[in-house]
């Protein structure tokens, strides 16, 4: 608890967790933690455990924070202005820590080697990436790597499992509308982006809808648009900016080809130009079967059948975690850790300014759930 909430409190934003960084290390340190790495991909740390084996397992928690305003009214509620950690990565960094203190107690009971790797930037920067460049799958190399999310939809002290896909593909989407300016009396001298770009959202969700396989999951969101400088004068530009999020590669493309070729020219049939701008993001994470396996029997072993919780569905969220698995080539497992405490009025989502969990709970699910984890993994 000490641990979590002294970082809720100094919040830092992705690929600054300076301070951060420098916690857990002296965390580690005051466990007697002797190898560590600091300034991995930047703002990481890993450390490293050395049991009586070879074999070597990750486990994995991200440590940023979101630009947000927290309202909880907690008095741990952040001192940063304008930075909060609502998406609970405190509390996995915390688990972590925790987890780092059971499995350096064993001393050479440890059946083998765990790396506890710190990450920074998963809120868009793609530090699991940067972590992966600079080193932190090597000497040793993990066999498979272990990481948990807050899930406030599930029950605390429960996990949430999935198998197969985890989270989707997210893609970046960026699209200008070019028109020409007129005074609003005389629309017919001019070309109206805003009216264009009404029309290109709506061919873009009619082209999802009905000409990519129902059955395929995605989702494309234009989360901002912008466009004009005055009521009466037809704006010459609108520009709109969202997501394109897929788990079918096929799906995915048919999305990418309609909006920057067929949308391109169903805009220019209506007077205006497009410019479309697509950012490959975090890639879709996918569960190995055999971690998974492994992480599930850990669960039941330390918490029981009945809070191991299947969950058949996979998010249409992302997470940089897929980077292990797809550059890393290290098979990986991520689960749901459950916040949910109705009684005690932890129930918001995560992005928001009122998130929060119960320490008392969470944090010794999490933790123990990652050093049994490690444990059966090294084990099978």
């Amino acid at each position: 608890t000490r641990w979590r909430r002294h970082l809720h409190m100094h919040p830092e934003p992705s690929m600054q967790e300076h301070q951060t960084a420098a916690y857990v290390v002296e965390q580690l340190r005051a466990m007697g933690v002797q190898e560590i790495h600091e300034g991995v991909g930047e703002t990481g740390v890993v450390a490293i455990l050395r049991g009586s084996g070879e074999r070597c397992v990750g486990l994995r928690a991200d440590m940023d924070a979101l630009e947000l305003t927290e309202q909880t009214g907690a008095e741990y509620a952040s001192c940063n202005e304008g930075l909060m950690h609502a998406c609970g990565h405190d509390a996995h960094t915390a688990c972590l820590l925790g987890a780092a203190a059971i499995l350096h107690g064993m001393g050479e009971g440890l059946p083998g080697i765990v790396k506890l790797i710190f990450q920074p930037g998963e809120e868009g920067s793609a530090g699991a990436l940067r972590m992966i460049e600079d080193g932190c799958l090597l000497d040793p190399t993990p066999e498979a790597i272990f990481a948990q999310h807050v899930q406030p939809e599930l029950p605390q002290g429960t996990i949430g499992l999935t198998r197969g896909f985890v989270t989707a593909q997210s893609d970046s989407l960026r699209l200008a509308i070019i028109g020409e300016a007129a005074h609003a009396a005389r629309p017919h001298q001019g070309t109206d982006a805003i009216s264009i770009a009404a029309q290109a959202i709506v061919m873009t969700q009619q082209f999802v809808a009905r000409c990519t396989d129902p059955l395929h999951r995605k989702v494309v969101t234009f989360g901002t648009i912008h466009g004009g400088t005055r009521r009466n004068i037809l704006a010459d530009r609108v520009e709109l900016v969202g997501t394109v999020r897929t788990y079918e590669s096929e799906t995915r493309e048919a999305i990418i080809d309609f909006i920057g070729n067929r949308l391109r020219t169903l805009v220019a049939e209506l007077g205006g130009r497009l410019e479309a701008e697509i950012t490959d993001g975090y890639p879709a994470l996918q569960n190995d079967d055999g971690v998974l396996n492994c992480v599930w029997d850990a669960t039941r072993e330390v918490l029981g059948e009945e809070c191991a919780v299947e969950m058949p569905y996979p998010s249409m969220g992302a997470e940089d975690f897929a980077f292990f698995p797809v550059v890393g080539r290290v098979p990986v497992a991520m689960t749901r850790l459950g916040t949910r405490d109705e009684q005690s009025g932890f129930v918001n989502a995560v992005h928001t300014t009122h998130f929060d969990l119960n320490d008392a709970v969470v944090l010794p699910t999490g933790a123990a759930v990652y050093a049994n984890s490690a444990l059966r993994l090294l084990q099978r």
